[in-house]
């Protein structure tokens, strides 16, 4: 019988990666939590106008990327291949913003998108990201933008290097996008094929594509900063002057423009040189005008997303467990005691491993090692007739012998 294996794109999370998943989130619920950002679960599928009227119809992920299909009933569902039109959508569907005046949200969970997979990159991924809704002060840019990076301190990735840029509104971006046309039209034929269709529907794309060629004839590209009004220039600045004094180091990035149509404005990713090509971990905008194109309302917002597999691509080797303690006890009358012992140390916050086998000692000492924990706790027949329990410390080899009272106060300390 054949073995039916993972989806091409897909691949399971267990053991060190497992590890590194969980991890990861629970960073990200501390450090959220401490900037008063709550939870939110949308649905893995939604409607399939929901992307193609938030995110953009030429742009790549809506036009070649997404996971499409009808259901019995007839309608076009889309597995989700972003979090924030869906997240928008939910804020709009249940009339949040009559609720409060700043909405704070945090989300984790599986996007989906048709792409060639290679490493970092999968048709199904995991994307740790945030929105928030409701305030339109560059304070607020700069905040954000400080969060991601800092979220990435704290679970240890170093060599990063934070891009901003400003893509202004609609007027300062119809302005550049007309500047732009003008710059590249003589080059046209010279450009990928996918940088022609660009040219004559979403011109901006042109400067984010990877092609050597177009990366050429885009160096000399006139600067969209330049086409930005004095009001956007401000906020621009007041975003640079924040990141400086929340001591986030970044450079200005003309070039970026992020990949989907919904940004304005102050527009950022966070850049590693140890994943090769697919080097940008964290990256997001502004995206003032979502609201309005979904839901007529006039709501500023700001958020930012990061891809998780790259993440933990970055994290160092991590133990597959947090088990610290691992318990031996030798013939079966000392079964029972080592059973009740390892449910007690576990309720008062212990984390340890018993084996349900009977082992000797050999065998036992060989599975502490392989968890690599810090101590055994031995139960032998002396120590059922005592109610006492051996105590080693694996890593100096020290023992002694304690009451289970007298071992929770140990482990407690």
């Amino acid at each position: 019988m054949k073995l039916i294996k993972a989806v091409r794109g897909t691949k399971d999370i267990l053991g060190e990666t497992g590890t590194k998943y969980a991890y990861i989130h629970r960073i990200v619920e501390e450090l959220f939590g401490s900037y008063g950002y709550s939870l939110i679960k949308t649905p893995i599928f939604e409607e399939t106008d929901l992307f193609k009227r938030g995110i953009g119809e030429a742009t790549d992920v809506v036009e070649k990327e997404m996971y499409t299909f009808k259901d019995r009933g007839d309608r076009s569902l889309t597995l989700r291949p972003e979090g924030t039109a869906s997240v928008v959508r939910a804020y709009l569907e249940n009339k949040i913003y009559a609720k409060e005046d700043l909405s704070k949200f945090y989300y984790m969970g599986s996007m989906f998108r048709y792409e060639r997979p290679q490493a970092g990159r999968q048709r199904e991924f995991n994307q740790v990201g945030v929105e928030v809704l409701g305030e339109a002060s560059p304070l607020l840019d700069a905040e954000v933008i400080s969060m991601g990076y800092h979220l990435l301190e704290k679970l240890g990735i170093t060599d990063l290097e934070v891009n901003i840029n400003s893509i202004g509104g609609n007027e300062s971006r119809t302005k550049y996008r007309q500047a732009l046309i003008d710059y590249l039209l003589p080059a046209k034929e010279d450009l990928c094929e996918d940088c022609k269709r660009r040219l004559e529907t979403n011109p901006l794309r042109v400067l984010d594509c990877k092609n050597e060629t177009c990366k050429k004839y885009t160096e000399g590209a006139p600067s969209i900063i330049d086409s930005l009004s004095v009001e956007e220039k401000e906020h621009y600045e007041t975003v640079k002057k924040y990141l400086a004094i929340y001591d986030v180091p970044f450079v200005e990035n003309s070039r970026l423009v992020r990949g989907l149509d919904y940004y304005s404005s102050t527009v950022f990713e966070i850049v590693t040189n140890k994943l090769g090509s697919q080097g940008t971990v964290l990256g997001g905008g502004r995206y003032d005008n979502l609201l309005t194109q979904l839901g007529n309302k006039d709501i500023p917002a700001f958020g930012f997303a990061a891809g998780v597999e790259r993440i933990m691509m970055l994290l160092g080797d991590m133990k597959q467990t947090e088990i610290d303690t691992y318990v031996i006890w030798l013939g079966e009358e000392s079964q029972e005691y080592a059973m009740k012992t390892a449910d007690a140390l576990r309720k008062a916050g212990v984390k340890l491993a018993i084996d349900f086998n009977k082992k000797g000692m050999k065998s036992h000492m060989k599975k502490a090692e392989k968890l690599d924990v810090n101590y055994v706790i031995i139960i032998g027949e002396d120590e059922v007739k005592n109610k006492t329990l051996v105590v080693k410390n694996f890593k100096d080899r020290t023992q002694e012998q304690l009451t289970l009272e007298e071992t929770i106060k140990k482990f407690k300390k």
